[in-house]
């Protein structure tokens, strides 16, 4: 066969010649999506998903987190100073303040030792912002969570477009149905919180630096470096992208097709790397004002097991007011300190660095021997976590994942299990390998760390950072459907899909407006849901306001006895126009409250020998199952909580609640009998309890 037989025959004139695509082509189903449509579309998940938002955010009162967030935020504005809660970065605060400031009128307790003093005292200063504004507490709350959706607004926004370059427009209406319209996600993105908002800033940056390795360019690199250090000031668990994105970009540099040499590629991939490293610095530091950027790395005082080390014999250590910090500060110390590492000037604020090693403290644990010398094991201790039943301190391996099984709704996890499947077994409806691995390496980064790498056991919304990837990758499984040749197999196809998307989102508007207390049918429901998880999953405090709604109605002027999980006083009603309701604490279990921390009521008799009253009785869910907490009581000069040890509520479990508030605070009305009964078996002195009734 001669060489000329053996060419590609050249196409006509007038006929195109096909080029390889580097998206897949979208089925043929996806030409109903034109640019009106997709548009309309988008829009209308849009307005559904603020409109639930907001609904929500109206009826339920802030949340314990958001106790602190705000004011924060408001003092960052109004002095320039970051100390205050450290804990997480600014840019979620500095954007949630921004309403509240505009209203002029907020009082702030800057002279109050809890602001003046190191370390500044976040609970105590949040509780005196609490009381300065009562009469417009819940107001200016209500004013900074409604610029709080823009941040799920722009993370839908991202998926979408990811989704749609990916898998077509209907894999990307997919994708944003599932991120608006997740139970998950309303429950957070309402919340002056840094879950949501970091999450969203995160799948943004990602965004942008797999489209400047699709499509190098130098503005491209810029844009991806200010992305990223916006994320860094949104969450410290951003830092996962530091060491996610040159993993990325090594992938994509000996995978990619280029005509260059691979020593050029090399050259220009970490030119724009530490382009962007670069400016991921200067955004964190702009965001934190400049304030404290360059103390030497040896001044730091540091707390975390990672960044110290013990103490020498003989050196001396600063005291603190801070109880815990105190004993960390006589056993531990900056680990760099007397080395040559000692003067080196740390690129980044003070309270960046101080924020992010407060958050590796309370990821790795306390030592369980800080404030018992006796205790000679090394273990470590971490905050009082919870699952199916069981109050412990430290964490669970498995926790996130079955916190997962239990709080993502079925149809979601319907569509997530047949997207792996089509990973797998459908070439036709997945991207380029690179691109799959992409969008799915962060949610296995984020549970893995989260799983294994910390003693933190919080709640759902410690991986919400994987929800966006996870949302982008199910929209494969339209092109699947919707490709499918054999008529039959695609409308079956369609239609799983159809019932799995309307069954997510009939879990949402069943639990409207109670976001935060969803759990899926599988799991027993969000009725049930104290049984597997507490806290943030359930309980954060967000019910106080429909207590009060609820007592109004069916109890009016009625005590009722409050054991309440959260961070605003039930005396804030006594300064607000609507009033407040007569309650007091309901006493404690023995042995789980300090004699100095008993309310005025019980101090005078003690525990021993108490007798239950008959009546009203409200107890947070958390605090029913045996959490750990602060409370709050009746005396009114008094707006600080008293701490209540592991089980100070438990008792309660033995009673059948007669209503719940928002799946959050269980009501109980206590019998005479059953009060007779409680007394007995947990207050009389345990010589007394065999004749108490003819009972042991």
């Amino acid at each position: 066969m001669s060489r000329r037989l053996k060419q590609r025959p050249l196409a006509p004139v007038n006929e195109p010649v096909s080029t390889p695509s580097l998206t897949p082509t979208p089925p043929a189903g996806e030409s109903f999506w034109n640019r009106r449509r997709l548009v309309l579309a988008v829009v209308l998940l849009l307005v559904v998903h603020l409109t639930l938002a907001v609904r929500s955010l109206v009826e339920e009162n802030p949340t314990i987190d958001e106790v602190i967030h705000l004011p924060a935020g408001i003092t960052y504005w109004q002095t320039g100073k970051f100390g205050l809660y450290h804990h997480n970065p600014p840019l979620i605060k500095l954007v949630a303040a921004l309403p509240v400031l505009a209203l002029g009128a907020v009082e702030v307790p800057f002279n109050d030792p809890s602001w003046r003093n190191e370390p500044q005292n976040k609970a105590v200063f949040a509780h005196l912002f609490q009381s300065d504004n009562a009469r417009q507490y819940f107001e200016l709350f209500a004013r900074a969570r409604l610029v709080m959706p823009l941040f799920s607004v722009l993370g839908g926004l991202v998926i979408f477009l990811w989704s749609k370059r990916l898998y077509g427009p209907g894999g990307g209406l997919l994708s944003l149905a599932l991120w608006l319209l997740c139970p998950n996600i309303l429950a957070h993105c309402r919340l002056v919180t840094t879950d949501v908002g970091s999450a969203s800033l995160g799948v943004l940056a990602t965004f942008v630096f797999w489209h400047s390795l699709q499509q190098p360019t130098w503005w491209r690199t810029v844009l991806a470096g200010i992305c990223l250090g916006l994320a860094q000031l949104s969450k410290f668990s951003m830092v996962l992208l530091y060491g996610l994105w040159p993993l990325l970009g090594f992938l994509h540099l000996f995978t990619g097709a280029d005509d260059e040499s691979l020593t050029r590629r090399v050259g220009r991939s970490l030119g724009k790397g530490l382009l962007i490293l670069g400016l991921s610095v200067v955004v964190i530091n702009v965001g934190y004002g400049f304030e404290g950027v360059g103390i030497p790395l040896g001044q730091h005082e540091f707390l975390s097991q990672s960044l110290t080390r013990p103490v020498p014999p003989g050196m001396w250590r600063p005291p603190s007011a801070d109880p815990l910090i105190n004993a960390l500060h006589q056993r531990r110390v900056n680990r760099f300190r007397g080395t040559w590492l000692e003067n080196l000037p740390v690129p980044f604020p003070k309270h960046y660095v101080l924020g992010f090693d407060d958050q590796k403290f309370e990821a790795e644990g306390v030592p369980a021997n800080l404030f018992n010398p006796q205790i000679e094991s090394d273990e470590v201790e971490g905050y009082p976590v919870y699952l199916n039943g069981e109050v412990r301190q430290k964490s669970w391996w498995y926790y996130y994942l079955l916190t997962l099984v239990y709080k993502v709704p079925e149809g979601t996890w319907a569509l997530f299990l047949a997207s792996v499947v089509i990973l797998v077994a459908s070439p036709r409806s997945r991207a380029s390998w690179f691109d799959e691995i992409t969008v799915l390496a962060l949610p296995v980064i984020v549970i893995l760390v989260m799983s294994v790498l910390t003693n933190i056991n919080l709640g759902l919304r410690y991986v919400l950072a994987s929800f966006p990837f996870v949302f982008i990758s199910i929209g494969k499984v339209v092109p699947w459907a919707t490709g499918l040749n054999d008529r039959v197999r695609r409308r079956a196809a369609e239609t799983f899909l159809g019932v799995a998307l309307a069954a997510t989102l009939a879990a949402t508007l069943v639990i409207t407006p109670h976001y935060l207390a969803y759990f899926n049918w599988v799991s027993g429901g969000a009725s049930n849901g104290s049984s597997h998880l507490i806290d943030s999953n359930i309980d954060w405090g967000q019910d106080l306001v429909g207590l009060r709604r609820w007592l109004q109605m069916h109890a009016p002027d009625e005590p009722v006895g409050l054991a309440y999980f959260g961070q605003i006083n039930p005396n804030i009603f006594l300064f607000r126009s609507e009033g407040g309701f007569p309650w007091f604490l309901p006493p404690p279990r023995p042995g789980t409250i300090r004699d100095d921390e008993l309310p005025p009521r019980y101090r005078k008799q003690g525990l021993e020998g108490l007798k239950f009253q008959p009546g009203l009785y409200a107890v947070s869910a958390t605090l029913l199952q045996g959490l750990p907490w602060r409370v709050y009581d009746d005396e009114l000069p008094r707006w600080l909580p008293r701490s209540v040890w592991a089980g100070g509520f438990t008792y309660f479990k033995e009673l059948k609640p007669i209503d719940q508030i928002g799946h959050s605070i269980l009501l109980y009305r206590v019998t005479p009998a059953q009060a007779e009964m409680l007394s007995s078996k947990y207050w009389l002195p345990p010589a007394s309890r065999e004749f108490a009734g003819g009972r042991k």
